[in-house]
Formats: C-alpha cells, structure tokens, sequence
C-alpha cells in the first residue's frame, strides 16, 4: 500500500556496484574480467559464448537460445538465487538478441523476421516487445544488471557548432561541408556499440552508465588498458554521475574510485556507503490474491449492511467493466481487485 507520508530523501550509493552497467569494448580487451572484477562472487554470467573458461571463480551459467534464458530468469526468481546473486550480466549482448530474433522466427513459421507479408508486422512487434521485456525482467527481479557487447567504428557527421577546434584535432575529424545545404560539418570514425539501434535503445534506457574499454598506448609506446566514462567525438560513453572523471584505468578498483569520488562532491547526508537495493515488480501469489479477495469480500459486506451495495457495484463496473462481478474476479485481475479495495476504503 502506497503511503505518501511514509516517503523517505534518496541516499545516493557510493558503492559502484550499486549501479547498472552497459560495458563495450574492443575484442580482448578484458570486458569480462573487468566486470568479475567488480561484482565478484556476486555476478551470474549468463554466457552467450563459450569464453569464459580462463576467468577463476566466475560463476556462468551457458545459454545457447531464447528459451534457456528465459528458463535462466525463471530459476532467478528463487529466493536462495537472490541470496547468492546481485547482479545478472549478460555476455554478450548482441548474441542473444540474435537468439531472439530465432525464436520469433520460429513461433511464425519463418526463416528470418519479416519474411512473411501476411503477418502486417505483427511478428517486428513480438521481437521489439520480448526484447524490451526480456532485458526489463533484470531489474523487475531486483537485480542489476549489466550488459557486455564488443566495439565497432562508424563514420559519423558532427555539427561544427559546439565543438571545439581542439576536440576536433584530437578525434582527427575532418571538416567538410554539405553539397547541397552548404553546411560545414565533421566527418569523424567513432567507436561505438556494435549493435542495431533497436537492440540499443532498451539498453540505454535500462543501465545507469555506459562505459567504452579501449586499448591505448602511453608516451613510452607501452599498451595500456582504459576506460572511457564521458562522451567524446571518439566514442560513445556516459554516467550518471556528475564530474566523474573522463578516463581512467581500466580496472574495478579505479571504477570504484572515481564512483566514489564524484558522489563525494554530494552532501554526505544525502550518500551512504551500502550498497543499494533494488526494488521488485511483486509476483502475486496465490495465498496474496485470496487475502486480498477476502478482504473485498469484507468491505462489500460493510457497504452491504449500510446500504450501499449500489456504490460497489457502480465501482466494480467501472473498473472491470460493465457485467462483471468482483467475486469472479481472477488472480490475472490482481491489480484490479486492488484498486476497488483502496477506492471502497475512501469511501467508507
């Protein structure tokens, strides 16, 4: 039951691993290792590929199509799971996508999405919606998840306003103008995900931060791992937090670090230390749904022995739809139900 009164300030988390990740890089480059690094015993690997066997002590468990990790999912929702995992990464991303769009294809007897003309669409919004949903059921389960996918470069088109001729220089983009508008742009190669829009857009609005893992070589020629965390000309990346700091070193340890250090810039009434704990879309139960249809049948017979079965009715009609009865109402009607009894509670 929502309380309005009961509503306590948000305390940011200075704990990194607090916060949902959507992490990719280069091939080779320790995308894996970084993320077993971080959340430790505390990660399931769901495994798109078999790759995982030189990183000691992770804890993967293989998928090979959309069916096994729905099933995956579904054993996630046992309590002792939850007990012993915090976070569910999927590596990689772009590889399950691939076995969704597999099932989908299957379920309408075809090939590929969008062989069959007969279908009007019907089976691109089956694949957008069981993707957006699939990732989604992450964080309805109340873990965070995290996302690995590899890197690619695209040449992209950049306005010339609000990009400086130093940022320019340092992406090496080169400026050209519009055949037909006349309008001066840079044309410059960015690294980012290597992954269809489509397949993107649920993923960006999921995660808190978007890290780019790339090998760079420093003023001695020696190669050097680092992390990307703010958005350039050169590649795709972005945080939550505020004045994080651009680029660091990439391991767990300097992630942490900056985590902690940009959130200590907050008033340290507003932060806390422990790591924060996901809320959860509620699974109801049968034992729920009969405790909430007793307490409707309770409140009916108040309004009955008042004399105003009328209003209840009135309501139920409303809710439901006209001809229907509160007492037939079914366990899928969970929320329904609920929404008569809060509104029956008002009134009474």
């Amino acid at each position: 039951m929502i309380n309005l009164l009961d509503i306590e300030p948000v305390k940011v988390s200075t704990d990194a691993t607090s916060y949902s990740l959507f992490l990719y890089g280069v091939p080779k480059s320790g995308k894996t290792t970084l993320v077993h690094n971080l959340y430790g015993n505390r990660v399931l690997f769901i495994a798109t590929e078999d790759r995982h066997k030189a990183i000691a002590g992770a804890h993967v468990v293989r998928v090979t199509n959309w069916s096994e990790y729905l099933n995956v999912l579904s054993q996630a929702r046992n309590p002792k799971v939850k007990e012993q995992y915090d976070v569910l990464a999927i590596d990689t991303i772009e590889n399950l996508y691939g076995m969704l769009e597999k099932y989908v294809a299957a379920k309408y007897n075809e090939t590929s999405v969008g062989e069959r003309d007969d279908l009007w669409g019907k089976d691109w919004n089956d694949l957008k919606s069981m993707w957006r949903d699939g990732l989604r059921m992450i964080e309805n389960l109340g873990y965070t998840p995290c996302f690995i996918a590899h890197a690619t470069q695209s040449v992209q088109k950049v306005p010339v306003i609000g990009v400086s001729e130093e940022s320019a220089k340092q992406a090496n983009a080169e400026l050209k103008k519009d055949k037909k508008t006349q309008e001066e742009y840079y044309e410059v190669e960015k690294f980012v995900p290597d992954l269809k829009d489509k397949v993107l857009a649920p993923v960006n609005r999921m995660v808190d931060n978007i890290l780019f893992l790339n090998l760079a070589v420093d003023t001695e020629g020696n190669e050097q791992r680092v992390l990307h965390l703010r958005e350039s000309l050169q590649w795709q990346a972005g945080t939550t937090f505020p004045d994080v700091k651009p680029v660091i070193p990439a391991t767990a340890e300097a992630y942490q670090q900056a985590v902690q250090e940009a959130i200590g810039k907050f008033d340290p009434s507003q932060t806390k230390e422990e790591r924060a704990v996901r809320t959860t879309d509620e699974e109801v139960t049968t034992e729920m749904f009969e405790e909430k249809m007793k307490e409707a049948r309770e409140l009916a017979l108040q309004y009955h022995n008042n004399k105003r079965m009328d209003e209840v009715n009135s309501l139920v009609s409303k809710v439901f739809g006209q001809g229907h009865k509160l007492t037939d109402a079914k366990i899928e009607q969970y929320q329904l139900v609920e929404t008569v009894i809060n509104q029956l509670k008002e009134k009474i």
